[in-house]
C-alpha cells in the first residue's frame, strides 16, 4: 500500500487576501489622510493669497504715498521765493482762469462729495471733455473728471521744475532771458511757460521763440493785443494798474544769480485703471497730471483718497505749525497751509476672502517744505 507523505515547511502558511473589515478599514484610514493633506493644501493656498493680498496692498500704499510725498516737498518750490505781489503775471489769464500756473496757491484740493460734486466745483480744472474753461492753448491733454471717482479728493501741487538754469548775463525789464543751455538743452522749450526770478522778484511768460547758440539760449516772449488765456499780454496788470509788458514791476534788472524753469502742476486724482482685476473688471487708480502731458496711471488698488489741510492759525508766533487740519474749502486762506493729512484706501486688487480683495487705509502728514506763511 501506498502512503503519501506531506511535508510542512516551517513560516509558510495558506495563501489568502484581505477580509472584508480589513478592506473597509484601510479605505478609512486613506480616506483620513487624503482628506488631511487636501485640507493643508487649501489652508496654505489660502494663507498665501491672503499673505500675497497684503502684501500687494501694502505695496500699492507705499508707492501712491510716495508719489504724493515726492510732490509735497517740491510744492511751493519757485527759486528764492520772492513776495507774491512782486510776481508778475505775463500771460493774459487772471490766475483762477489758468490753474496749470496759479502761483499764487501752491497746493490746492477738491473735496469730493458722495453726491459726485466736488467742493470747490472741479470747472476750474483743464478737462478734455464737457467742460467750462477748456485749455485752448493746449488742447487735448486735460483731465477727464466724468472719470474721476466720485467721493474722492482731487489733490493739486504747483512748483517750478528743477533743476532750472541760471542767467548768463544781467537782464533788464524789457529784455529777454539769457540762459544756460548744456548741450543746447535748457530744458524747457517753446510754448513753455516759465519764471525768472530772484529773491526780490519774478516774472512768469511763455517762452514765444527761443535762439540756441552754443550752449546758451535766448528765450524770446513775443506780446500781442489779443489772444488766448494762454498768450503773453502786451499791458499786464501791476499793484498800481494796468501797464505795458515787462519782467518787474519794480524796475530793477535781473543778476545773474536769477533761476529760470519751468511752471509746472501736477494733480492726483482716483480714476478706474487701465486693467483688469480677477473679475475682469478695472480696479481704481492713483492718476497723476504732470503739467500739458495727459494723465498717467500710478498705482492700482487706490480706492480713495482723502485729505485734509493743515493751517497755522497763529500766524504772529514766528513758527509754522499747523493748528487744526481742515477740507480745503474751509482753508481760510491758502498761504496759511504749511501741512497735509493724506489718506488713501487701497485694496489688493485681486479676490482674497469670498470674493473680495483685502482693503485698508493708510494715512500720513506731510510737511509742506516751502511753506511760508504771511502774517
Amino acid at each position: 500500500m501506498k502512503t503519501d507523505i506531506i511535508v510542512r515547511v516551517p513560516g509558510k502558511s495558506r495563501s489568502g487576501g484581505f477580509s472584508l473589515v480589513e478592506l473597509m478599514l484601510a479605505l478609512a484610514l486613506g480616506l483620513v489622510v487624503v482628506t488631511g493633506i487636501v485640507q493643508l493644501f487649501v489652508g496654505n493656498s489660502q494663507t498665501y493669497r491672503v499673505l500675497n493680498g497684503q502684501a500687494r496692498m501694502q505695496e500699492n500704499a507705499r508707492f501712491a504715498m510716495e508719489f504724493i510725498s515726492r510732490a509735497a516737498r517740491s510744492a511751493g518750490y519757485y527759486g528764492c521765493a520772492p513776495e507774491t505781489a512782486n510776481i508778475v503775471r505775463g500771460l493774459r489769464g487772471n490766475w483762477n482762469a489758468i490753474p496749470e500756473f496759479d502761483m499764487t496757491q501752491m497746493v490746492q484740493g477738491y473735496n469730493g462729495n458722495d453726491d459726485g460734486s466736488w467742493s470747490p466745483p472741479l470747472s476750474t480744472l483743464p478737462r478734455t471733455t464737457g467742460g467750462v474753461n477748456v485749455n485752448v492753448y493746449l488742447p487735448g491733454n486735460g483731465i477727464d473728471t466724468t472719470t474721476i471717482e466720485p467721493g474722492t479728493d482731487v489733490l493739486v501741487f504747483r512748483a517750478m521744475q528743477r533743476p532750472g538754469q541760471q542767467l548768463t548775463q544781467v537782464l533788464q525789464p524789457t529784455g529777454n532771458p539769457v540762459v544756460t543751455a548744456p548741450g543746447g538743452d535748457p530744458g524747457f522749450g517753446v510754448n513753455d511757460v516759465v519764471l525768472v526770478g530772484n529773491c526780490e522778484q519774478a516774472a512768469m511768460f511763455r517762452v514765444t521763440g527761443m535762439n540756441v547758440a552754443g550752449d546758451e539760449a535766448t528765450l524770446l516772449h513775443a506780446t500781442s493785443a489779443g489772444g488766448n488765456l494762454y498768450e503773453n499780454a502786451d499791458q499786464i496788470e501791476s499793484p498800481t494798474g494796468l501797464i505795458a509788458f515787462t519782467l518787474s514791476f519794480l524796475g530793477r534788472s535781473y543778476g545773474q544769480d536769477a533761476n529760470v524753469g519751468a511752471l509746472e502742476t501736477t494733480y492726483f486724482f482716483v480714476a478706474p485703471g487701465l486693467g483688469e482685476d480677477d473679475q475682469g473688471n478695472p480696479p481704481s487708480a492713483l492718476w497723476q497730471k504732470v503739467g500739458s502731458a495727459a494723465p498717467v496711471e500710478l498705482v492700482q488698488g487706490v480706492e480713495d483718497l482723502e485729505v485734509l489741510f493743515g493751517v497755522d492759525t497763529t500766524l504772529n508766533d514766528g513758527t509754522a505749525n499747523a493748528n487744526q487740519y481742515v477740507e480745503f474749502d474751509a482753508v481760510p486762506d491758502p498761504n496759511q497751509v504749511v501741512s497735509l493729512r493724506v489718506s488713501v484706501t487701497v485694496n489688493s486688487v485681486d479676490s482674497v476672502d469670498g470674493g473680495n480683495p483685502l482693503s485698508r487705509t493708510f494715512s500720513k502728514t506731510l510737511l509742506l517744505r516751502n511753506a511760508s506763511p504771511e502774517v
